[in-house]
């Protein structure tokens, strides 16, 4: 019974997990990072810029408590963002875009959520922005995840 229960409880973390992209980098948290920004701010003719760069590890070390280096990147292109809150607005819980880097043990971990997955969750199913931004995302990953 115990184990049916726990089944039940990890299917919603399976479901909400499974949108995921997880891709392992062969450059530190701190390259990974300055790489993607560097990448996106390549593309400011097309809109695409950086918001912040947000440093998880400082605030941990600011209330003296441990974690491996762990830094989230924010950005985005407002033209294709505002063409999808145009559509459905709740989709703005999702932008501008994060990628979140990470040290797991001596792996650089790059994860980002698949844009893919908005259809169902918004109202986006015919929307081709999405098809834009989940290529961006991955040709944006997998450079940053290379030397």
């Amino acid at each position: 019974m115990k184990k049916v229960l726990l089944t039940l409880l990890a299917i919603p973390l399976m479901l909400s997990a499974s949108d995921l992209i997880i891709k392992t980098g062969e450059l530190s948290v701190d390259e990974t990072i300055n790489k993607i920004e560097k990448i996106v701010e390549s593309k400011a003719k097309v809109g695409l810029g950086v918001f912040t760069i947000i440093d998880h590890k400082k605030g941990a070390d600011k209330v003296k408590m441990e974690l491996s280096d762990t830094k989230v990147i924010v950005f985005g292109n407002p033209n294709l963002g505002t063409k999808l809150m145009q559509k459905d607005p709740l989709v703005a819980l999702e932008l501008p875009m994060k990628v979140l880097v990470y040290a797991d043990g001596n792996e650089t971990k790059i994860v980002y959520r698949d844009p893919q997955s908005w259809r169902e969750s918004f109202d986006l199913k015919d929307c081709k922005v999405i098809d834009k931004m989940s290529k961006a995302m991955d040709g944006i990953t997998t450079a940053a995840s290379k030397k």
